[in-house]
């Protein structure tokens, strides 16, 4: 009898170290229970957790990216086309509180329906927990996204090891704003990768969920990893139509007025700058047909996607830029039409041995003036394109000075050329008939 008393403290200590063991094992699933994706060159993280609880359709979520990144994306998807995305940049508040190292973040769920741009989607509800915000120079953002584990497009499939996933990291440049629905620029970055959705599900209990972790676990890059981002279309755009506004424009007024004489040279000179116009249209169409975006996330697996100012206006085809733009090549079509049409009337009535009439002079004179408001329009047009593309105010003023120069250089040229080679006007009968009369009084 006098060994029981001496076992259980034994006992005791027994108990308590499987208790301990249950509750490390319980934490550990707890906080296990959270697929990450760490992409180390741009410093950023992606974390999922699924609710273990049947009748949520949550998933948690925490990313974080340098705020030298205009914004920070995570896209629930294989595809942009059908993705649900969630993009974080940083609140007005941020520059409020920037001296404290904390400030706002802005989320914006936006949906992509087809080929065209993310936009933003009121309906999607979600809540921002604690420790959301800009963290030493860092967008931090620990959130759930309700009712995301299906869409409108798409669905996760939470048994799959694989589930895929995408994310966008924006441009070098400061964006601060409490618009849901702010225009951003096109993605520097963007990649795909998959993630262990079973691995991912479970409680979090009393963990804290979003920590920093600075290592991958249950979530992976798929493809080439991380890809820097190009847009070759809109580069090709806006050269041509630089090009053609500072250089092919203006070299094609001065061959119409200096080489009227011989309207061969106008009209090939015409039709080479019309060629050159409607080259640099069609990369302009491509953008705008994938859409244009500012929000800029991609198209298809994010592997293409050019800029634009507002995703609903330009999905509308009706910026400024835009707008002027169709109507600027409408003029143009017109303006080749209108020549081609006066250079068969020129050949026409030199054959009969005739001049044109003073109806088709005016019309000459319109069609050249025409012209010259076309290039003013193409102009214009090119500094409505850098506005819409978000170029930088010193690259816009920049261009708007070269082009000035231009115009302020080109007009003294073209009005010595105009005095140079100008037909004198015919005499009028009066002054016809008072040289007849003085020509006798002389021969007398």
């Amino acid at each position: 009898m006098a060994r029981y008393p001496r076992s259980w403290p034994a006992l005791a200590a027994l108990l308590l170290g499987l208790l301990t063991i249950q509750a490390t094992a319980a934490a550990d699933t707890n906080s296990s229970a959270v697929s990450t994706l760490f992409v180390f060159e741009t410093n950023t993280q992606f974390s999922i957790n699924v609710p273990a609880d049947d009748t949520s359709d949550d998933i948690n979520f925490f990313m974080t990216a340098p705020t030298w990144f205009q914004y920070v994306a995570l896209g629930f998807g294989r595809d942009m086309a059908s993705s649900l995305m969630l993009v974080a940049y940083p609140a007005t508040d941020f520059a409020q509180k920037s001296l404290s190292g904390n400030g706002g973040v802005t989320l914006s769920p936006r949906f992509s329906t087809g080929d065209t741009e993310p936009v933003y989607s009121p309906d999607i509800r979600f809540t921002l927990h604690a420790g959301t915000g800009i963290v030493n120079g860092s967008i931090l953002v620990n959130g759930t996204c309700h009712n995301c584990r299906s869409w409108q497009t798409g669905a996760l499939n939470l048994g799959d090891r694989n589930q895929s996933m995408i994310f966008a990291l924006g441009p070098s440049l400061d964006l601060t704003s409490d618009d849901p629905a702010a225009p951003l620029r096109r993605h520097m970055g963007y990649g795909s990768f998959s993630v262990d959705m079973i691995k991912a599900r479970g409680s979090l209990g009393g963990t804290v969920f979003g920590t920093l972790r600075n290592a991958s676990d249950g979530a992976n890059l798929v493809g080439s990893g991380l890809r820097r981002d190009t847009d070759k279309a809109a580069t090709a755009h806006g050269a041509m139509f630089a090009a053609v506004a500072l250089a092919v424009a203006p070299f094609d007024t001065l061959v119409t007025v200096a080489l009227r004489r011989w309207p061969t040279l106008p009209m090939l000179s015409s039709l080479g700058y019309f060629a050159l116009v409607i080259g640099a249209m069609v990369p302009g169409i491509l953008i705008s047909k994938e859409h244009i975006l500012v929000s800029c996330l991609g198209h298809g697996n994010l592997e293409s996607v050019p800029p634009a100012d507002s995703h609903e206006q330009s999905q509308k085809f009706n910026t400024p830029h835009q707008v002027l733009g169709l109507l600027t090549i409408v003029l143009m079509f017109g303006v080749v039409a209108w020549g081609l049409a006066l250079g068969f009337a020129k050949r026409a009535a030199k054959r009969r041995g005739e001049d044109l009439s003073p109806r088709s002079q005016t019309l000459s004179t319109a069609h050249t003036w025409l012209g010259r408001l076309v290039w003013l329009f193409f102009l214009i047009n090119n500094g409505l394109g850098l506005k819409l593309s978000q170029q930088t105010t010193m690259f816009v003023l920049g261009y708007s000075v070269l082009a000035a120069g231009v115009v302020i250089f080109l007009l003294p040229v073209y009005f010595c050329i105009w005095r140079c080679t100008r037909q004198p006007k015919p005499p009028k009968d009066g002054d016809q008939e008072m040289d007849n009369i003085y020509t006798r009084h002389n021969e007398e």
